[in-house]
C-alpha cells in the first residue's frame, strides 16, 4: 500500500495540504462540489479524488 493514489485524507490532512484554515477545511469537506464523502462523523476524501478536482478547478475561484 505505498502507492499514494489510495491514501485517505481527513479533514485535518486536507488542511496541511492545501495549507487552508479548519473552517474552510471543513467547508471544502461539505461542500457538494468536492468529492469528499463521510464516515461516521468523520469527513474524508481519497488522494486521487482530491488530485482530480484540483485539476478540473485549476485556475477557478472555490467560494466557500
Amino acid at each position: 500500500m505505498g502507492d499514494n493514489n489510495f491514501q485517505v485524507l481527513q479533514t485535518k490532512d486536507l488542511m496541511n495540504y492545501l495549507r487552508i484554515g479548519k473552517d474552510r477545511a471543513y467547508a471544502l469537506m461539505r461542500s457538494k462540489s468536492f468529492p469528499s464523502m463521510r464516515i461516521g462523523k468523520t469527513y474524508c476524501v481519497t488522494m486521487t479524488s482530491l488530485q482530480a478536482w484540483l485539476n478540473e478547478n485549476a485556475g477557478k475561484n472555490v467560494n466557500l
